[in-house]
């Protein structure tokens, strides 16, 4: 029977093991272990927990390794796979799952439908694209390029090689759009086909930046970035030009229509926001469309409450300019009136 093996991250945020997160590890290999389907995760509906051999939940298989564990799970026709760690890493907590597939196994090929993001319609206007971003598309074309003359390598092209992929990991961590996730899932499995030691690591590393990304966007930088790409005066600047040509309104409506309540998950709770956006999987063109349509939409509020704040303001300085008042001067009194200019 095949042997399909899984990444497990998330140890240090589980609370039965929270602050023994390297002696559970140090313990582990060899040890087993269940991974079990969710069923009520309130970020990612695919989401798949991992539990110790003393049944304490203790992790997730990383969403890098989703799509094979549920086609593992339909192959087998249940909702859980028992195996066991055979290597972990305490540097960076993750650890290797290993089990037993059936002969059928294949892969989930869709474990994120696509459609109904790409039917989702928006007529407003796009900020300007990040540049570490739009880098990301270059490296990976590159990439893709280096790879096709491995057998050319010599040490030289290896170490250009080895420090464009570093570049690209490092940067690809703020990019949760569904096409980088794909990419990294499907350069893991090139690189391991490669051969080549010098690789090992950056494959490791390119297996646990999912899950770094993952929980950076719960309250790191990869949050910080996409509120700043949303709310930044630098970023809204571009969109200033666009504002009476546009109503907000109906941008407004249109964002109320995107998929899975997501415009309502920004106005309900914005600290997880960015964390549901990044397991819808989401392609990269859409979601740029999504975010631009929500900068748009708070850049007028923004406008109209300090307009509103303006209209106020100028409003009591005209009162207390048209102000009538009564000066006593002992027996006798006089009026005097300001009159508005």
């Amino acid at each position: 029977m095949p042997i399909l093996q899984l990444h497990i991250v998330g140890f240090p945020y589980r609370k039965d093991i929270e602050g023994r997160v390297s002696e559970f590890l140090t313990d582990a290999p060899g040890r087993c272990m269940t991974v079990r389907v969710q069923r009520d995760n309130e970020w990612d509906g695919r989401a798949i927990r991992a539990f110790d051999w003393q049944g304490r939940h203790v992790g997730y298989v990383a969403k890098s390794d989703l799509s094979q564990a549920w086609g593992a799970l339909q192959a087998c026709g249940r909702r859980s796979l028992r195996g066991t760690v055979v290597s972990t890493n305490i540097e960076h907590p993750c650890a290797v799952f290993e089990c037993m597939v059936p002969e059928s196994y294949a892969p989930l090929p869709e474990l994120y439908p696509q459609q109904p993001f790409l039917q989702w319609k928006y007529s407003g206007p796009l900020l300007d694209f990040p540049e570490e971003l739009d880098a990301l598309d270059y490296m990976m074309d590159e990439i893709d390029e280096r790879l096709v003359e491995l057998q050319e390598w010599d040490d030289d092209a290896l170490q250009d090689f080895l420090l464009l992929l570093e570049r690209f990991t490092r940067c690809s961590i703020n990019d949760i759009s569904g096409e980088t996730e794909d990419y990294r899932r499907r350069l893991i499995g090139r690189l391991g086909q490669a051969g080549l030691d010098e690789l090992e690591e950056p494959v490791e590393e390119l297996k646990r930046i999912s899950g770094r990304t993952g929980r950076e966007t719960a309250g790191g930088s990869v949050l910080q970035f996409w509120m700043e790409v949303i709310m930044s005066e630098k970023m809204s600047r571009s969109l200033l030009v666009h504002q009476k040509h546009y109503d907000a309104e109906v941008i407004e409506e249109e964002l109320r229509r995107f998929p899975d309540d997501m415009y309502c998950e920004w106005l309900c709770n914005r600290n997880l926001f960015v964390s549901k956006l990044f397991y819808k999987h989401i392609p990269r063109e859409v979601l740029w469309r999504f975010v631009s349509g929500i900068a748009f939409v708070e850049m007028r509020k923004g406008c109209d409450q300090a307009e509103q704040k303006s209209a106020k303001e100028a409003e009591k300085e005209t009162e207390k300019k048209g102000d009538t008042f009564v000066i006593m001067t002992g027996k006798n009194a006089r009026y005097k009136e300001d009159i508005l200019a």
